[in-house]
């Protein structure tokens, strides 16, 4: 799930600040955004899905809103608190500590300097419309750096089987992903299976650490047939020698199971 930053002229903020406090924890979206009016919006910054996890987690003490079943990600800083927020934005671009994943974050960090005390700042998740786009088997590989960041999150997601929202924090900040049809999908893990035990059981795990990817890609060289598998033996030629990657291998059947299992 990814955010949309949007930054506001003060005097609209001042306006709506306490409404605004009432209605982030639950309110609809769309009801927040009425509120405060696309007119009154100076600029709307799109967040990543890791960008938004990493700067609320450095910004306890706006009460960052997170989680529940209607995936909320929210926040809001005050115009006259925005001074926190800058220092916290520039103290981690300066260090390029966030330079991996980095893209909405550099737009923002260099967007509110300059508008300090002029603008407010409010932190929507996006609509839910990526929920419902046709989900894929796929194999995100993730570079060392990006995986050093996000590990927590990924963790947390694969913890409480938000296997739709990791696919999103995965395919985000992926070098480069793997798609396979249903049909190759099911053979390569038969392959595995009758093939090498040990790399079935890494889609059970779903998600590797840079340190075993070496294994895994000699594993998969050694299990798969071209022919069945063009795009995975592709890639494997062309990005398989480069670095050392975590893997994601994302299963929409587990996915579906989960989400008829909550549902029930």
């Amino acid at each position: 799930m990814r955010t949309h930053a949007y930054l506001i002229r003060s005097e609209r903020f001042y306006d709506l600040e306490e409404r605004l406090q009432q209605m982030l924890p639950a309110a609809p979206r769309d009801q927040v955004l009425a509120l405060i009016g696309e007119e009154h919006v100076l600029k709307k910054i799109e967040l990543m899905s890791g960008e938004w996890r990493l700067l609320f987690a450095i910004n306890q003490p706006y009460k960052p809103v997170v989680g529940g079943h209607k995936r909320h990600a929210r926040m809001m800083v005050a115009p006259d608190q925005l001074t926190g927020l800058v220092s916290g934005l520039w103290k981690h671009e300066l260090k390029d500590r966030w330079r991996p994943i980095a893209f909405g974050l550099s737009t923002l960090t260099l967007a509110l300097p300059l508008a300090s005390g002029l603008v407010g700042v409010v932190i929507l998740e996006e609509s839910e419309d990526w929920l419902y786009q046709p989900p894929v088997n796929e194999m995100s590989a993730i570079s060392p750096e990006v995986f050093a960041l996000l590990e927590p999150h990924y963790r947390e997601l694969l913890e409480q089987e938000d296997y739709l929202g990791l696919a999103r924090l995965a395919t985000d900040h992926a070098d480069s992903i793997v798609e396979f049809s249903t049909t190759r999908w099911l053979s390569l893990r038969q392959s595995c299976l009758e093939q090498n035990q040990k790399l079935a059981q890494v889609f059970e795990r779903r998600l590797t650490r840079p340190s075993e990817y070496e294994t895994i890609i000699k594993g998969l060289e050694a299990v798969i047939d071209p022919e069945e598998q063009p795009s995975l033996d592709s890639w494997l030629r062309v990005h398989g020698p480069r670095g050392r990657h975590a893997l994601y291998f994302r299963d929409v059947r587990v996915e579906r199971l989960v989400q008829v299992s909550k549902a029930s």
